[in-house]
């Protein structure tokens, strides 16, 4: 069972021959750990982005391989907003996009599919998807609805009208809802078999159930059915403290939820296990980035042991790794991984 077949086999919630293990995203760390800027290696080309990905895979051995992660905020910048790049880590939004909810009836989401960046990205995914996605599963990722729209309307103002005017609110994500899923579908379209939707607005630490259940998961609903349709294994992620709406995750038709340390894995197999499968929760700084080899193997079998061998888990940082985790600790991540063999 290859690497592709492990995380196919447990999005659908069937036995694989050891526990899946991958990072989440980690395209920052992929690029700056060579000493190359997100646009620096924007300027490489496709195939240079490509043959850098694939190299890293090669080395550290993860069932995904993630083109386009750490970009999500193009997405924004070909619609007529302002990013900037930074030396280390994600590009920043400078400004915002929206200064009023009807702002959103004269921006061309069709500006997405014609951006010169966008376009490298979406070559370097089918160069991936032919040269390793017979064996590799190929992802690619992007802000949630709730969170882009804190992105292009601010989330001063996302928050301020969850109580104020919610009209408003529900026509920033309907508009931020067709973001996300155009862009995904491009990607898709590309040869990515599987997406992340990561959405950490929609955390506890920013937003109540109630307000989860009425201003985010309809939304997060309307992504994943589309990506579905186009024939996507979908994953989503919240950072935060999710514990009080794991139980509603499933509504959304997703394949995996991740989770980052603030969730314990042993009460998400509790809520999800028997719906949909589950991933996370390593710390990715105090111990993905500052522990040793050794410690971080031990830690991931902690997070084995509370997730279950019998479970639909994979192993996973708990969000995207910083630029400086040594890459001893991703494999020591991995070889934990692969030494359960044998039917989980």
């Amino acid at each position: 069972m290859n690497s592709k077949e492990t995380i196919l086999k447990v999005a659908n919630l069937k036995k694989t021959s050891r526990i899946p293990v991958s990072l989440l995203s980690g395209g920052v760390w992929t690029f700056n750990r060579r000493g190359i800027s997100l646009e620096e290696a924007l300027k490489l080309g496709a195939e240079q982005c490509a043959k850098i990905l694939e190299e890293t895979n090669e080395e550290i051995g993860c069932d995904i391989v993630w083109p386009g992660s750490g970009y999500h905020n193009l997405a924004i910048k070909a619609i007529g907003g302002k990013i900037k790049f930074r030396e280390k880590g994600a590009p920043d939004i400078q400004e915002l996009l929206l200064k009023q909810a009807s702002d959103v009836d004269n921006i061309d989401l069709s500006l997405i599919k014609e951006d010169a960046d966008i376009n490298t990205l979406l070559q370097t995914t089918s160069l991936l998807s032919q040269k390793i996605g017979k064996s590799t599963m190929v992802a690619s990722s992007q802000w949630g609805p709730v969170t882009l729209a804190g992105l292009v309307y601010g989330v001063e103002n996302l928050m301020r009208n969850i109580y104020k005017n919610k009209n408003d609110v529900h026509k920033v994500l309907e508009f931020t809802t067709e973001l996300c899923a155009q862009y995904l579908e491009a990607y898709v379209d590309a040869g990515a078999e599987m997406v992340s939707i990561a959405d950490p607005t929609s955390s506890g630490d920013m937003i109540s159930r109630e307000q989860f259940r009425t201003f985010s998961l309809p939304y997060l609903k309307k992504v994943v059915q589309r990506l579905r349709k186009k024939g996507a294994t979908v994953c989503i992620h919240i950072c935060g403290n999710i514990t009080n709406r794991l139980d509603l995750i499933p509504e959304t038709g997703v394949n995996i939820i991740s989770v980052d340390y603030k969730v314990s894995l042993a009460k998400a197999k509790e809520l999800v296990n028997s719906k949909i499968a589950f991933a996370g929760n390593m710390n990715p700084v105090a111990v993905m980035e500052n522990l040793s080899p050794e410690k971080v193997a031990e830690s991931c079998e902690q997070c084995i042991k509370k997730a279950g061998k019998d479970s639909n888990y994979i192993l996973m940082p708990g969000c995207d790794i910083p630029p400086g985790v040594p890459v001893e600790n991703i494999k020591a991540m991995v070889r934990t991984a692969h030494s359960h063999k044998g039917e989980v």
